[in-house]
């Protein structure tokens, strides 16, 4: 999910624990995302025991985003779902997950998409678990070859511009704790460039075009690519046993990032996903969905959103007049159930503060950055 998603590194400033000031906030979730582990290494994930030998590590907050990972227990061996933004971030988890879960080996690694923040970390598992499988599905791997270059150098590039502008406003602090957040955006930023200056993306070996499915002991896993949404290689890891499925980016708790995606066809491909009789899901960002219910009220917002875009274009409206005219409280999939709330707070509470920016106006910038990708998307085949 390429992290331009709203300008890159352009994270909310949030207002999760009540009563405390902004920058204390900023700080305490600092603190918290590099909290030092016994073996040394930061402690970058929550991990939640979502069934029986299933568990998501929630990433934390953290200046270059990670995607969260999901984590299904074999008889003998592990099956983890998208490998963060860097190979540092898979080595702190699998340590984790020594220390947390088992240690038993990974021996199945799935990129959901082809997306920095779920690949770039797949070379630690490489080096950690050498015989270990990764599994993705045939577009996902083309993509990540014509693609995964040209994007990390983006994506660095990006990083540059964004650590000169922390440590500008690092110079203009206001106090202490402002000053101590510039600080540790620009630690995180540094530590960023020096990791991936020279790193080569990792393609998968085993690859797919619609069903792939593991028989263990412990359960099924059924890995299904079913068309194109967030990207044109979006798969789902499916365990029917116990009933929990992996979506990546497909669902998951922020507002659809579509700068990749195919928006018209999205809604279906999520409809396909249906059909597993599914409880839990673990999205590629923000918590576990206890639910169902999400999967539709994403179907119903990106269906409208692309009708309103592209009746729009239709009546020769620019970007700016459609922008200006829909706003969050004229959508009705955002007040269907509390949708629009869900992803104001899922933003709120899962990405690194950024001194300065206003968390009120959160909603209104995703409804703002959603219009502008699918009016540049309608044109893609």
């Amino acid at each position: 999910m390429n992290h331009s998603r709203r300008g890159f590194l352009k994270k909310t400033l949030g207002t999760c624990w009540t009563g405390a000031a902004l920058m204390e906030q900023a700080v305490f979730r600092a603190t918290h995302a590099r909290a030092q582990a016994v073996d040394g290494l930061p402690t970058l994930f929550d991990i939640e025991k979502v069934a029986d030998g299933i568990y998501a590590a929630i990433a934390r907050p953290e200046t270059l985003l990670n995607c969260n990972a999901a984590i299904f227990e074999n008889s003998a061996d592990l099956l983890i779902v998208d490998t963060h933004s860097k190979p540092s971030a898979v080595t702190a988890l699998v340590s984790q997950i020594r220390r947390e879960i088992t240690k038993k080996p990974v021996r199945y690694v799935v990129n959901s998409h082809f997306h920095w923040d779920h690949t770039q970390g797949t070379s630690s598992y490489r080096k950690i678990a050498p015989h270990a499988d990764v599994v993705a599905s045939e577009a996902t791997r083309n993509l990540l070859s014509e693609n995964g270059v040209d994007r990390l150098k983006k994506s660095v590039a990006e990083t540059e511009k964004s650590l000169a502008s922390y440590k500008e406003k690092m110079g203009a602090a206001k106090n202490p704790q402002e000053k101590a957040a510039f600080q540790h955006l620009i630690h995180d930023s540094t530590a960023y460039l020096a990791e991936m200056r020279n790193y080569t993306p990792e393609l998968p070996n085993v690859t797919f075009d619609r069903d792939l499915i593991i028989h263990d002991k412990a359960h099924d896993l059924h890995l299904a690519f079913r068309g194109r949404a967030h990207t044109s290689g979006d798969v789902v890891v499916y365990c029917p046993q116990k009933k929990v499925i992996a979506t990546g980016d497909t669902l998951h708790g922020f507002s659809p990032f579509i700068a990749d995606g195919y928006p018209a066809e999205w809604p279906n491909t999520l409809l396909h996903f249906a059909e597993f009789p599914f409880e839990h899901v673990i999205g590629g960002h923000a918590a576990v969905q206890h639910t169902r219910t999400r999967l539709y009220q994403v179907c119903n917002y990106l269906d409208e959103l692309t009708d309103t875009v592209t009746k729009g274009k239709r009546s020769n409206k620019t970007l700016a007049q459609i922008q200006q005219a829909t706003t969050p409280d004229k959508l009705k999939s955002l007040a269907d159930g509390g949708y629009g709330k869900f992803i104001q707070d899922s933003l709120i509470r899962y990405q690194a503060a950024i001194p300065g920016e206003d968390s009120s106006t959160v909603l209104s910038s995703a409804v703002q950055t959603n219009i502008a990708e699918i009016y540049a998307a309608l044109e893609r085949s």
